[in-house]
């Protein structure tokens, strides 16, 4: 087994890759801010054939659609991926049935099918469709369709509500359809309600007058850094309800002020909104687990040990219905319990239990097997990220992946004939791939052997899937490949000749040391098409940072990125200690200081880039937004020396003042961690301040609050420190529209002005 692993893992890292010229240009061409203005509407890549297929269940291949112009209605076709072979997807029965029925129900008199997209019930037992009139559910054996019909004031799922923290009495955010689609859940005046669709009543189930919430999405921080948007759950026979209560009554209102009304005309009488928002260190949300049977109506609390120190997460019933499966995290997020509960009794016992001596990162891979006696899961337990099956019982069954790389997700389990199918980082963490192992841990396989990203669509069947990838040297390339690997045909293709006249550069990967002066750490450079060695370029820091990025071995000479590049500057973008897909040891290497190991590594990196004789180390530009514009703020304070200018936008200024999971995963929490909060604050190095900078915030920002901008104003205005500074009304955390037309222009009349690239005084004049 070692030795499959082993070639399991490719690396195929190349230090210091020039980054060709494409082509030598030949005449006249568009260069500099030309051809940076022109660039989205130059078709760069010209990707033709087929780049992405809908499969079908049951092996029935992919789904293709056309109109019937003379009806004015679609047709849908089944096609075998093979030989191409098309047949019309439903039987002339049923798609006579599906068009009566609708006409039945909806009083028309239509000729075809009602609808252009739908999708497939569970087990294939019927569609799903949205017509003009409502939505609507059909079931082949039973011929038989249903209208999915919705109490006055509640909202379909794709307009369900405003968006988080929108005005009280809002329609409800979250509902959903029982496994017979004959009643109607959701959650109104935070109590559950249930609507009866036959005989269109709805009534409450729950009595709550507490300040207490049955509604995931209407608190912030479990969606946000959990991935838990959902509050309830059928049981599989639809006759119970498992569901989450949140009692935020401890939890700080964080005000939010909204000067401009929804049509973002002046509201002359500002509107507040409270957000229950926990920060690091302050009382979280206490949740609890209750279960209600229908028929009795009777209410039974799961004994989860809850309390605002404790997480529940990840809840699943058992196929069978004999158990609710759940998984509690502890505040300190190190031990991870997967749980079942007894859904009439309420007692629960531990299935299986994870500690770790800094943090659990918590995963999708908790999939249940047909049989209803086992299950796939992930652990970190051996430095990567890698998948096992276990019994209920607890019982470890077979270790289905291993080796230095990283099993980043479950894509299918074959459980007929007995494979795994998962997607992989490799090549430090710059790869993704797609393999397969078998359910004992046997035959290992990687299926995609190209070095790059690749991107894997699989058919439910497991006989088939659509391979998109390209890499840094290979524009994006869609194979269409065997279970086994084994490739069919090549259905999309791309072409590059308009970036070869053009002369541009594919990027170069770079392998520097960390600050540490050991770790190597990984980056990529962008030259404008026109680069000359012998001339002197300033350097722009592209930068995320955190613990959830990662730069990836794709094709990016015709991305934003290589754009910028075309104005005058090298642009760079590293992978530094603390950045995900290269195990936990490199993960781990930020725990307890952000700010400190990564902020340190950005800048040894850049100073050895400007060991260059290409590279100006006097106009060294950095930018990012949310945790790329927390590094930044605290790197151009922190290395005043390496940074000349720098444009945050939405940035944690000091994680005392971000919310509480996040910050105390990789942070702890204040009282426990006070050095590393305090050397992790930009407020501590306002005085270092020297170079240019810009400072950017929406005004609702309900994910990063503008008191972080505010806090760092004020720390700056303190030391007497001239900087920018720019707000955009009634913005949350991602700044769009014509406000975003804005601040790209802003940042980009910022850095021309502040690292005066070559031409940049022309260029200025037309940013506006």
């Amino acid at each position: 087994m070692k030795r499959i692993a082993a070639a399991f893992l490719t690396l195929v890292v190349t230090a210091g890759f020039a980054g060709p010229v494409l082509a030598a240009p030949s005449g006249p061409q568009l260069h500099g801010k030309p051809l940076y203005d022109q660039w989205a509407k130059l078709e760069l890549v010209k990707t033709t054939g087929m780049q992405r297929v809908t499969w079908l269940p049951e092996g029935m291949g992919w789904l293709e659609a056309e109109t019937d112009k003379a009806a004015g209605t679609s047709v849908f076709f089944k096609v075998d991926p093979v030989t191409r072979k098309r047949e019309r997807l439903f039987e002339p029965e049923t798609e006579k049935s599906l068009t009566s029925e609708y006409n039945r129900l909806s009083f028309k008199n239509l000729a075809g099918l009602p609808f252009t997209a739908f999708t497939y019930l569970p087990a294939s037992r019927g569609i799903r469709f949205t017509a003009a009139d409502g939505e609507f559910v059909y079931f082949f054996k039973e011929r038989l369709m249903r209208k999915l019909e919705r109490p006055a004031g509640t909202a379909a799922p794709a307009e369900a509500g405003p968006p988080r923290g929108g005005p009280a009495g809002a329609p409800p955010q979250v509902q959903d359809y029982s496994p017979d689609f004959t009643k109607l859940l959701y959650v109104k005046k935070n109590n559950l309600w249930v609507f009866d669709l036959a005989a269109k009543k709805e009534e409450p189930l729950t009595f709550d007058e507490e300040e207490t919430l049955l509604n995931g999405k209407t608190d912030w921080v479990y969606p946000e850094e959990l991935g838990q948007r959902e509050a309830f759950w059928w049981s599989p026979d639809g006759r119970k309800i498992a569901f989450l209560q949140f009692d935020e009554r401890e939890v700080y209102g964080f005000p939010i002020v909204h000067d401009l009304a929804p049509d973002r005309r002046p509201a002359f009488e500002s509107t507040l909104e409270l957000e229950r928002y926990p920060k690091a260190g302050r009382p979280n949300p206490t949740v609890r687990m209750f279960v209600i049977d229908l028929e009795t109506r009777k209410t039974v609390a799961m004994k989860t040990e809850s309390s605002g120190d404790v997480y529940l997460t990840r809840v699943a019933w058992r196929n069978d219905g004999s158990e609710i499966f759940f998984q509690r995290l502890n505040r300190r997020q190190n031990r991870l319990e997967l749980l079942a509960a007894d859904p009439v009794e309420g007692a629960v016992r531990t299935i299986l239990v994870e500690e770790e001596s800094c943090f659990i990162n918590l995963h999708d891979d908790f999939r249940q097997l047909a049989d209803n006696k086992r299950f796939t899961w992930s652990s970190e337990r051996t430095g990567w990220k890698h998948l096992y099956l276990y019994d209920y019982a607890g019982k470890l069954l077979a270790t289905l992946t291993r080796g230095e790389w990283e099993a980043t997700g479950i894509a299918l389990i074959d459980e007929k004939a007995g494979w795994v199918y998962f997607t992989v980082a490799d090549n430090v963490g710059m790869d993704t791939h797609f393999g397969r192992v078998r359910l004992d841990g046997s035959r290992l396989t990687r299926l995609t052997p190209e070095p790059g990203t690749h991107r894997a669509s699989i058919d439910p069947a497991g006989r088939f899937f659509l391979d998109s990838w390209s890499s840094l040297t290979v524009p994006p390339t869609v194979n269409l490949r065997r279970d086994d690997g084994t490739l069919i045909r090549t259905e999309a293709s791309s072409n590059v000749d308009e970036i070869k006249s053009l002369g541009l550069r594919e990027p170069e990967f770079i392998k520097l040391k960390a600050a540490d002066g050991k770790t190597d750490v990984y980056g990529i450079l962008f030259k404008p098409a026109d680069f000359d060695p012998a001339g002197k370029y300033p350097l722009y820091v592209q930068v995320y940072g955190g613990p959830s990025h990662r730069n990836s071995n794709a094709y990016q000479t015709a991305g934003p990125k290589a754009q910028l590049a075309q104005l005058g500057y090298l642009v760079w973008e590293l992978d530094g200690r603390g950045t995900t897909r290269r195990g936990k040891t490199h993960l781990t290497a930020t725990y307890l200081k952000f700010g400190q190991v990564d902020v340190d590594d950005q800048a040894a990196a850049v100073t050895q880039l400007c060991a260059r004789p290409y590279i100006d180390g006097a106009r060294v530009g950095i930018t990012g937004g949310s945790y790329g514009g927390y590094m930044t703020c605290i790197s151009i304070l922190r290395y005043p020396e390496v940074y000349a200018a720098g444009v945050a936008v939405s940035s944690v200024t000091d994680w005392r003042s971000y919310d509480s999971i996040y910050t105390e995963r990789y942070m702890r929490t204040p009282e426990s961690n006070r050095d590393g909060y305090d050397r992790g604050s930009a407020l501590t190095y306002a005085k270092s301040l020297k170079g240019k900078l810009l400072l950017v915030h929406g005004t609702i920002d309900d994910n990063v609050h503008p008191e972080n901008t505010l806090h760092l104003v004020d720390a700056l205005q303190r030391e007497g420190k001239s900087f920018d500074l720019m707000f955009y009304p009634e913005h949350r955390h991602g700044i769009t529209g014509y406000n975003a037309a804005h601040l790209g222009k802003l940042r980009l009349e910022f850095f021309l002005r502040s690292l005066k690239p070559d031409g940049w005084e022309d260029s200025i004049k037309t940013v506006w």
